[in-house]
C-alpha cells in the first residue's frame, strides 16, 4: 500500500467527501417541478363535480381511494357502480413542461361523488364512461 493510498484514522483529515459535492449541485439544479394533470377548459359538472373512483390495477396498496373532476358531457353517466376509464401512473418520468402527461388508460369504479375533494392540487378528469350501468 502507498503512502498516497493511506488515509488519516481521524474522521476530518481526508479529502474532501465527494458526495457533498454531488448533493449541493443536486439541489441547486432546475428540474421542473410535477404538478397534477388539469381538465385543459373544459367545463366541469355543475353539481358534484368530484368522482370518488376505485381504480382496477389488481395491487393490494392501491386499495384505495382516488378523486377524479367530471367533465360536464359525463355528468348524467358518471354515477355512482358505473365503471369508467381514467389516466392513472404518470409519475415522474413523464414530466414536460413542469406537469405529469400521459398515464396509461385503466378501468375504475365510482364509488361515490362529491362536492369537493381532500386533494389539494388540480383534478385529472374522468377520461370516459365504459358502462352507464
Amino acid at each position: 500500500m502507498s503512502s498516497e493510498n493511506e488515509q488519516s484514522a481521524e474522521p476530518g483529515a481526508g479529502p474532501p467527501e465527494q458526495l457533498a459535492l454531488i448533493r449541493e449541485t443536486v439541489r441547486r439544479a432546475k428540474v421542473p417541478r410535477a404538478k397534477p394533470r388539469t381538465w385543459r377548459g373544459a367545463p366541469l359538472a355543475d353539481e358534484l363535480p368530484v368522482a370518488r373512483v376505485l381504480v382496477n390495477k389488481g395491487v393490494l396498496h392501491l386499495d384505495q381511494y382516488f378523486d377524479y373532476a367530471v367533465p360536464q358531457e359525463l355528468d348524467a353517466d358518471a354515477q355512482p357502480g358505473v365503471r369508467v376509464r381514467v389516466r392513472f401512473g404518470a409519475g415522474g418520468r413523464n414530466v414536460q413542461g413542469g406537469r405529469r402527461e400521459g398515464g396509461g388508460l385503466i378501468d375504475g369504479f365510482i364509488v361515490e361523488r362529491r362536492a369537493d375533494s381532500d386533494y389539494q392540487g388540480a383534478l385529472a378528469a374522468l377520461a370516459s364512461v365504459v358502462s352507464p350501468e
